[in-house]
């Protein structure tokens, strides 16, 4: 078991994938702040969480840690991207 299922259900990591498509969407909409892009996701993903799960508190705490781990992931792909230009561009 690793650290992911041990908090995560495995029926929840779908949306992960799923709340960085909605980041990707949200970047391309000029008129949102970029402060509110993880505001935006996390109430997706709780509300998405209380509609699968039912009310209950560990759907809100299954929504909090799939917008973690999308965040997360997604500033991971992010810098490693990120940075793989800029070692380029320094060799150039």
């Amino acid at each position: 078991m690793n650290l992911f299922e041990a908090y995560i259900r495995s029926d929840s990591f779908i949306l992960i994938p799923v709340l960085y498509c909605i980041g990707v969407f949200l970047r391309q909409t000029p008129f949102i702040p970029t402060w509110s892009y993880s505001w935006i996701k996390l109430t997706f993903a709780t509300i998405a969480c209380l509609l699968y799960y039912g009310i209950e508190i560990q759907s809100v705490v299954q929504g909090i840690l799939v917008t973690g781990a999308a965040v997360i992931f997604r500033n991971l792909i992010h810098n490693t991207i990120f940075e793989i230009i800029e070692n380029k561009m320094n060799k150039k």
